[in-house]
């Protein structure tokens, strides 16, 4: 089985079980590990059980997924999203978190969405190495777009 790693990438406002973006965990087979001193929310965690079937299967490779709690507190402003991804694809999956994030804060620059095209070009053709390496010129590019 592969081992999935999950970390909050977006928090609004505050998480009840105090996570922070710092926190890490991961699931190895069937077992579950806090990375160094991180937290873990059981909350959180049992709604994650489809998503980690399906990225254990092989079927997808990342996702994003929103607290059920936090989701479930509509009169206040908090939520936390976390990010799930292979352990061995683990800077691919960061690097499109941070694609999604920075393009919720302006337009892509045509640069970018050529970088982010030809990233997964390469992902679908098996090649994670290249495809992380175009995906991060792509967050760079993003981010220099953004900036203006």
């Amino acid at each position: 089985m592969k081992t999935i790693k999950i970390k909050p990438v977006q928090i609004i406002g505050q998480c009840r079980a105090g996570l922070t973006v710092d926190d890490e965990c991961q699931i190895k087979g069937m077992n579950l590990a806090a990375v160094g001193r991180s937290k873990l929310c059981f909350l959180a965690l049992g709604h994650f059980a489809p998503i980690v079937a399906q990225l254990q299967s092989g079927k997808r490779f990342y996702a994003h997924l929103a607290c059920p709690d936090c989701l479930s507190r509509r009169d206040q402003e908090n939520g936390v999203e976390f990010l799930l991804g292979h352990a061995d694809k683990w800077a691919l999956c960061r690097a499109i978190s941070d694609y999604y994030h920075l393009s919720g804060l302006g337009p892509e620059s045509e640069a970018a969405k050529q970088l982010k095209a030809e990233a997964r070009q390469l992902q679908t053709a098996g090649s994670y190495g290249p495809a992380t390496q175009k995906m991060v010129q792509a967050v760079a590019e993003l981010k220099r777009a953004v900036a203006l």
